[in-house]
């Protein structure tokens, strides 16, 4: 008989200790050489599997049997190799990175070796002619056999194991399953032959792993890509997890809604085990680590609402391209319905590095969700199935449940897949195929991680925002963040009025929802894009429920007074610094009043607004009254600007911040220049003092950058400004470059660098609302950096400018103007020893709604307030109204500390009747007591919770 073997001969080995990192065509050619071999037409009169051997050890050619030498690496054989080849009755065949033209060439090189006359007793013969025509999908099995007899025998060598399989009855059943081929009417033949196969290389495996081993298979949906076909698993009707945001399925069902109407067949859940799952959970993938915490949870209620309505299905793990990982996601997955995440980085971003593949991952108030953090390898790449055992091996070495996920993109993925799919059809060879949800029933977490550190994640938003070449890299976000906190101040102050009024919402109120719906689903879903300039993101929002708010406050008060109604959505006081137009007279200082001048042009005024409640402050000054405040200080003088709380020195020489010190020590707490970065030297032009009133200290710098040469890189401008009675300092700086800086924007950019005396001092930064120590070298927060020595701390609030980078232990850079950003005005705070830190940060960037009215205070008092929560560390995010048109609204909540949970008071205006905690879908979990106008309240450190009040 003659020796039929099919051989690859190549260097090169499947890895089973190491990973190899080979040229991709090299991978490809040496996988689709292989797997040729497992053509029927080839494995038809074979005696034995085909392998893998050296050439050398084929020098000279044996009749009948059949060699695949991939081009790459060369070889050294004799130069009449392929002579001797033909000579000798055998067959060479090609392997190319393209499956498709290795089959073919394969067949061209069977039918030619038929023609010759050495050739002809081996090959060409009828039998196999016809196997050579038969359609792919016939072959797929073979394929599918191989690739599993491939990575089964690998699997032995990686796991130092005598190899066990039943080789014999392996390759009968297989030469059987050929022969089949040749009958008519034999595919039930065929592929009970196979599934035979496929079970004695299932027992080989379980030999070295009895236990099931997960497969998951992940299609992540491309918004801009949706005409890509699906991967074969959905036609195949093997598990599969689609990955996409809720804004990417509403193109798909306008784009492809067939495509939709096949994802709801499968979705169905009648088929069990299931066999598609939609992961996900946002609405549209954006730099959620830096944007408010309403925002975030808009994105996850509406990801999930929106796969809802399109694909009627509930998603329950979170998933995304673009990270935005951060400590609290935990807390913010329960508390908008999801269950599970993926723990993964897709876009480079640094997550840690975990050794399970499933981990409990808890929040800084202690919840825990389960965490999938393997990063699935590329579905179109050839290294991910060369290195395939090496994988596995790995897996089933380290993890409590051996799992291997792979990840479909744009590219078409490589044959091997589908010849994986073929096997799995035929037995579960090398895992089991399943979704997510199931998938995290099944395996256990294997590691507890706690609360993770902020620093431990980092998503470099400055350079993708930069290389997109967008205009507002940075102040896009300083922009967002007032958006959105206007967006919070109208549905605070909508909640509050339907809890004052008697009746239900009339048509004109439910048109306001309505229309404060739309806005809002219109700002969230444009994000930090661009926007025209005359878009509606900067307008006031809050301004009709302000007014109807104010004329139901003074429904009963005195006519023909001329005044201001302050209205403050903040559940905290705030002493505001306000400049008002059409005051007469000077202003008593009493009352809410602060501190007050009368200039000609305006009034500049400081009021003390109670926490979610009013102030009205008089329009018509008496002329009798003299305007005095308590404090005789001049609060701007020379270089100076000062008050009760600070005082702040400009360096002539620089034009920048001498020392921003506390008027009881007098110690310098922070000093700040203006920088280009890498290299710049500032130079001040004059120092103007432009306001040195009753109420407010107002000094101007104005100097120049210079490179090393002299040369003007920019000039600026810097606004110190020091209200009254109000502790934090406000920064204005206008910059207008010469020179624009371009390339790598954590090296090039202006900013505003900031410097402090004692090394010993920590950093601590925003992150959610907590103050979370760091040490990173970039500490992105968009709220706030702190210096902290002992118990003096000194907090930059940022305004919304989130990107910082430290230079060296003693500074910190605010970038300002990066490559591309147009803005040229920045605004940021300074303040001391702020106990809530984030109360400042949310004060600075949140709006003070003013009403017009001709009406005097309201009957009960110039101010007052209508909600109040007895905790300075619990942070009222906003009220909303209920949406059944009832008295009753629901406030979101969180912890500010991050260190002290315990018990607080929410008193209302009215008595209530019951109030509940609720979930992510607004329904009811656990009852609270209420006494009298008030509801207690427990909660723990940094805990984010809703709670529903019911005022009858």
């Amino acid at each position: 008989m003659t020796d039929r073997q099919r051989l690859l001969l190549s260097p090169y080995r499947l890895p089973t200790h190491h990973q190899v990192y080979l040229n991709e065509d090299e991978m490809a050619a040496w996988l689709n050489g292989f797997i040729v071999l497992w053509h029927p037409a080839l494995l038809l009169g074979g005696e034995k599997p085909p392998r893998v051997d050296s050439a050398y050890d084929h020098e000279q050619p044996t009749a009948g049997r059949a060699y695949v030498m991939p081009d790459s690496p060369p070889q050294f054989l004799p130069d009449d190799w392929p002579d001797r080849v033909r000579a000798a009755g055998a067959l060479k065949l090609p392997a190319h990175p393209d499956r498709e033209l290795t089959v073919r060439a394969m067949a061209d090189a069977v039918r030619a070796a038929g023609q010759t006359d050495e050739g002809r007793e081996h090959f060409g013969t009828p039998e196999q002619l016809a196997l050579l025509d038969l359609p792919m999908e016939k072959v797929r099995p073979f394929f599918g056999i191989g690739f599993g007899y491939l990575m089964v025998d690998s699997l032995f060598e990686a796991m130092d194991h005598e190899k066990l399989l039943d080789t014999a009855g392996f390759w009968t059943d297989v030469h059987e399953a050929v022969q089949a081929l040749l009958k008519p009417n034999a595919d039930d033949a065929v592929e009970d032959h196979l599934r035979n196969a496929a079970a004695k290389l299932l027992s080989a495996r379980e030999v070295l792993y009895a236990v099931n081993i997960h497969l998951l298979d992940v299609w992540r949906l491309d918004e801009d890509k949706l005409e890509i076909p699906p991967p074969a698993a959905l036609a195949a009707g093997t598990a599969l997890n689609v990955m996409a945001t809720g804004r990417t399925l509403e193109r798909l069902a306008e784009q492809s809604p067939d495509r939709v109407k096949q994802l709801h067949v499968k979705l169905d859940e009648a088929i069990q085990p299931p066999v598609l799952e939609v992961i996900g959970g946002v609405y549209r993938e954006r730099e959620d680590a830096l944007l408010p915490v309403e925002s975030q949870l808009w994105n996850l209620r509406k990801g999930r609402a929106a796969t809802r309505e399109v694909l009627g299905a509930n998603v329950e793990v979170l998933a995304r391209r673009r990270s935005a990982n951060h400590p609290h996601v935990p807390a913010w997955v329960q508390a908008t319905g999801l269950r599970r995440a993926l723990l993964v980085s897709f876009d480079g971003a640094v997550t840690p590095n975990h050794r399970s593949t499933v981990v409990n991952w808890s929040s800084p108030d202690g919840k825990a969700i389960d965490a999938f953090t393997r990063v699935p390898a590329a579905a179109h790449k050839a290294e991910t199935f060369f290195n395939l055992v090496y994988t596995l091996h790995q897996s089933i070495t380290n993890d409590s449940a051996p799992t291997l996920a792979i990840l479909h993109q744009a590219e078409p993925a490589f044959p091997l897949y589908e010849d994986w799919l073929a096997l799995s059809k035929l037995g579960p060879v090398l895992g089991e195929w399943t979704t997510f949800s199931r998938y995290f029933s099944d395996a256990l977490a294997g590691e507890y991680i706690g609360t993770a550190n902020p620093d431990d994640f980092f998503a470099d938003y400055l350079e993708e925002r930069t290389n997109a070449h967008r205009p507002d890299p940075v102040s896009a976000f300083a922009t967002y963040v007032r958006a959105r906190r206007r967006l919070d101040a109208a549905w605070t102050l909508a909640a509050i009025y339907r809890c004052l009024s008697a009746a239900g919402p009339t048509d004109e109120e439910n048109t306001l929802l309505e229309q404060l719906k739309k806005a809002e689903d219109e700002i969230e879903s444009t994000g930090l894009d661009p926007v025209p300039a005359d878009a509606a993101r900067g307008f006031a929002i809050e301004d009709p429920w302000a007014k109807k708010l104010a004329d139901r406050l003074q429904i009963r008060a005195a006519e023909h007074l001329p005044g201001f109604l302050l209205l403050n959505p903040c559940a905290f006081t705030r002493r505001v610094a306000l400049e008002l137009d059409g005051v007469t007279g000077p202003l008593p200082i009493e009352g809410p009043v602060k501190a007050a001048q009368v200039d000609a042009d305006k009034a500049r005024v400081v009021a003390e607004v109670p926490p979610l409640g009013f102030a009205w402050l008089p329009a018509r000054g008496s002329p009798g009254v003299v305007q005095l405040s308590k404090s005789r200080m001049r609060l701007a003088e020379g270089n100076i600007v000062r008050n009760e709380y600070f005082e702040a020195e400009i360096d002539p020489a620089t034009g920048g911040i001498k020392a921003f010190r506390d008027t009881r020590t007098k110690v310098p707490r922070l000093g700040m220049q203006l920088v280009y970065n890498p290299g710049s030297r500032a130079e001040g032009r004059s120092v103007k003092v432009t306001q040195n009133g009753s109420a407010l200290g107002e000094i101007v710098s104005e100097g120049v950058l210079l490179n090393e040469q002299n040369e003007e890189l920019a000039l600026f401008r810097v606004r110190l400004r020091a209200w009254l009675t109000r502790p934090v300092l406000d920064v204005r700086i206008e910059l207008e470059p010469r020179h624009a800086p371009t390339g790598y924007p954590w090296h090039a950019y202006y900013g505003a660098r900031f410097a402090w005396r004692e090394e010993r001092s920590a950093l601590l930064r925003g992150v959610n609302g907590l103050s979370m120590q760091t040490g990173h070298t970039r500490p992105v927060s968009p709220d706030f950096v702190e210096v902290k020595l002992g118990r003096s701390g000194t907090t930059i609030l940022t305004g919304g400018l989130p990107f910082h980078q430290r230079q060296g232990p003693r500074m910190l850079d605010v970038i300002l103007i990066p490559e591309g950003e147009q803005a040229r005005a920045f605004d940021l705070g300074l303040a001391l020893d702020r106990d809530y830190p984030m109360q400042a940060a949310i004060g600075m960037v949140s709006p003070l709604c003013v009403v017009p009215t001709t009406k005097g205070p309201p009957h009960i008092g110039p101010s007052g307030w209508l909600f109040h929560v007895d905790s300075p560390n619990l942070l009222l995010i906003n009220l909303r109204p209920a949406a059944d048109g009832s008295r009753s609204f629901i406030a979101t909540l969180l912890e500010t500390s991050g260190v002290h949970g315990g018990s607080a008071e929410l008193r209302c205006v009215r008595d209530p009747v019951g109030a509940v905690l609720v979930d992510g879908d607004d329904q009811a979990t656990t009852g609270l007591t209420v006494v009298g106008d008030a509801l207690r309240l427990e909660y723990a450190a940094g805990e984010l919770f809703r709670v529903k009040v019911d005022l009858g």
